[in-house]
């Protein structure tokens, strides 16, 4: 880089230097609290896969013992279950970064709902129906987790990739110019006390 070494150009270079400073140290801290967030989301989402899976196979159970007592029930209803799932999403600031958020939102149908009645369709499916519905609200939760999650390391990605580069190139580099700088200036200054001194000498002689 060519920068002319002045005293101005000095004083540029180390403000820089201090805003640059100044600015890794948000960065920083902002990563902080993004990976806080982010091992927190982690530990949530592994908690509520685990509950899903062991949701999701108490409702197999059930859906496979309705099948053996009531097969036509069973298809009667799953005509029913079928739907469209209309859900909310907002956008959560999290230290500057705008994080999507599902709505937390009642999903799971009763019978009514559902089209279903319980003088019409077996016991054994219509809790085996139940069980199912309140899985696809568990699942939209999770993924509405997990999108957070995301965005959230993709964030952590850039913030150290910006550390780094201010760490690792960009200080650096300006410590190395502000030195150069400073070691142009005093040669300088010690030319000028010398030329100073050389002509106060002659001056006396004559």
């Amino acid at each position: 880089m060519y920068f002319t070494p002045t005293r101005y150009t000095l004083l540029r270079i180390k403000r820089r230097r201090e805003v640059l400073s100044r600015g890794m140290e948000l960065i920083r801290r902002r990563r902080e609290a993004l990976t806080k967030e982010f091992m927190s989301l982690v530990e949530e989402c592994l908690k509520r896969r685990d509950e899903l899976t062991e949701h999701i196979q108490r409702a197999q159970r059930k859906l496979e013992f309705a099948t053996v007592m009531n097969p036509a029930s069973v298809e009667s209803l799953s005509s029913a279950a079928k739907r469209d799932i209309t859900v909310e999403v907002k956008v959560k600031n999290i230290w500057g970064v705008n994080v999507p958020e599902v709505e937390d939102i009642p999903l799971s149908r009763g019978l009514r709902a559902m089209g279903v009645s319980a003088l019409v369709e077996s016991a054994q499916t219509i809790d085996a129906a139940l069980e199912f519905e309140s899985i696809m609200a568990e699942l939209v939760r999770i993924a509405s987790r997990e999108t957070r999650l995301v965005r959230i390391g993709e964030m952590i990605r850039k913030d150290t990739r910006r550390i780094n580069a201010l760490e690792e190139l960009v200080l650096p580099q300006l410590e190395k110019n502000i030195k150069t700088i400073e070691r142009v200036l005093e040669e300088r200054e010690r030319e000028e006390v010398f030329r100073l001194k050389r002509y106060k000498s002659r001056k006396r002689r004559y």
